[in-house]
């Protein structure tokens, strides 16, 4: 950040946000203060002889949110250079973040429920620096989210415009290469098995366990709970018994099947995947509408998964890693829940190879794994002899669990493995599931041979490959095994010209 003299904005004229997304941050700052909201209703009930006081609070709140939210307003101003973009935000300490245009990696547009109602939209430039660098506008016209987002577009494909040119050239119709209807989401969240309301109601509990008659968090409270109810489960008899724990794991179940339809039905309604002249163009979301797009030639590598019960009825996901993948909420989500002959149009459309049922897999040496069931095996072991000599009445669970660890293992190594073709690396990887990374050789950035404490006396390291974006890691080899892998990386790595590798091929 640099601190700026107020009104230096070198180069395009400085322009303000939408005055109308002031509504959609207020919103947000009392959707934060909910909890506060509901403590103030309830006092109110309580306290009705202050009920004045209490709306004067209220519209105190409310007026403070609104008066900040139009000061950050008129304080937050942006520029379209012609080498960069420029954001000047802060009410008394002013602020300015620069992006030069060759460092945006994606330009992704988001429509909040409140903001699509009234024609906004949040641009967010992004640069893969993990969200450091960068610059979000919140919120602008669809129309000036759509100009942005050609601009960047248009200084990487060719010379710089003028600042204030707004022409868009004419594009090729978009094609469409994998896309959800609100069958397929339902489907796809039927897999999407979430606890998560489990949490919300936790972080609630904890923020209005005042309001309560009773002391959640004592333990004498739940012991006494689980007392009088097992002392009235023991008078049911045993069929009762297993009818109630039959419906207790059924309505868990349930609850955990409905909110995975809820959460992917909100977050992925209406997918829509395009290959446009632009690169990918990903749209999805009922409440939170997102619109990325992800160059082509800025994808790395790409990521074919599964899962354990949706593997058995042949649906995968793609997801490309790309060199804005570093920030923590990007998401790279092509095809989520997709059948193979689906999934191999997207890849080749990125030029990402998929495994084929003939390939070869080389698998590691499964000396880390037996050292890790080792050092496991051992621990557990240990527990158990302390328990038995505590007279533990659990001391021979730690022993029980030695062959579920030493299966696991087991399982875990068979999914390892690497395999290279055609210029392709490919890591496979997983427990229960198998992961497939494959990533052209070209894109890699570096490969380095690691080697651990463990790894020195048994003689195997690690092959760790530098993906921007990603992580790409070959465990469990010999150390001549290796080195014959990176030199074949390597080779494919030096046939190219590194200095035009993340250009358009338009520019090559």
């Amino acid at each position: 950040m640099v601190d700026l003299a107020e009104g230096t904005f070198p180069g395009g004229e400085p322009r303000r946000t939408e005055l109308l997304g002031i509504v959609p941050n207020v919103a947000k700052a009392l959707a934060q203060a909910i909890f506060a909201v509901i403590a103030v209703a309830i006092g109110a009930s309580e306290l009705r002889q202050h009920s004045f006081a209490l709306v004067g609070v209220a519209v105190l709140v409310i007026g403070s949110a609104l008066v900040g939210s139009v000061l950050r307003w008129w304080r937050t101003e942006y520029r379209v250079g012609a080498d960069d973009i420029r954001l000047e935000t802060g009410i008394l300490s002013r602020e300015a973040r620069s992006v030069p245009y060759e460092r945006i990696q994606d330009v992704s547009l988001t429509e909040p429920l409140l903001a699509r109602m009234l024609g906004l939209v949040s641009v967010t430039f992004e640069t893969g620096a993990g969200g450091k660098d960068e610059i979000e506008l919140a919120y602008v016209s669809r129309a000036e989210g759509e100009r942005l987002r050609d601009v960047v577009r248009r200084q990487h494909e060719g010379p710089a415009a003028a600042p204030g040119e707004t022409g868009v050239q004419a594009e090729e119709p978009a094609k469409t290469l994998f896309a959800m209807d609100l069958r397929r989401v339902i489907h796809f969240g039927l897999f999407e098995f979430s606890l998560v309301v489990l949490t919300v109601i936790g972080a609630a509990l904890q923020q209005l366990d005042f309001l309560l008659p009773v002391d959640i968090w004592s333990m004498r409270f739940w012991t006494n709970l689980f007392e009088v109810q097992a002392d009235t489960i023991r008078h049911w008899g045993f069929a009762a018994q297993v009818l109630a724990a039959v419906l207790a794991a059924g309505s868990l179940l349930a609850l955990g099947v409905v909110t995975g339809v809820i959460r992917t039905v909100l977050r992925d309604y209406d997918f829509r995947l395009e290959r446009t002249d632009r690169g990918f163009r990903r749209r999805r979301g009922l409440l939170n509408r997102t619109d990325v797009v992800m160059p082509a030639h800025r994808v790395q590598a790409g990521i074919l998964a599964t899962g354990l019960v949706r593997r058995w009825f042949g649906w995968h996901s793609l997801k490309f890693v790309s060199l804005a993948s570093d920030a923590k909420s990007a998401s790279h989500d092509v095809a989520p829940f997709a059948q193979p002959h689906e999934i191999a149009p997207v890849a080749q459309a990125a030029r990402i190879a998929l495994p084929g049922p003939d390939m070869v897999w080389h698998r590691p040496s499964p000396r880390p794994w037996v050292d890790s069931l080792a050092i496991v095996g051992a621990v557990l072991i240990a527990a158990g002899l302390g328990m038995a000599i505590a007279d533990a009445p659990w001391w021979p669970m730690p022993l029980a669990a030695l062959p579920v660890v030493g299966a696991f293992h087991l399982l875990s190594w068979r999914r390892h493995g690497w395999a290279m073709e055609d210029g392709q690396f490919f890591v496979r990887t997983g427990l229960l599931a198998p992961t497939v990374t494959s990533a052209p050789a070209v894109k890699l950035q570096s490969v380095e041979i690691a080697r651990g404490p463990l790894g020195r006396l048994r003689g195997y390291v690690a092959l760790k490959c530098g993906l921007a974006g990603g992580k790409l890691e070959v465990v469990g080899l010999m150390h001549p095994a290796a080195e014959a892998l990176r030199q074949a990386i390597l080779a494919e790595i030096a046939r190219v010209d590194f200095s035009r590798l993340n250009t358009p091929a338009a520019d090559r």
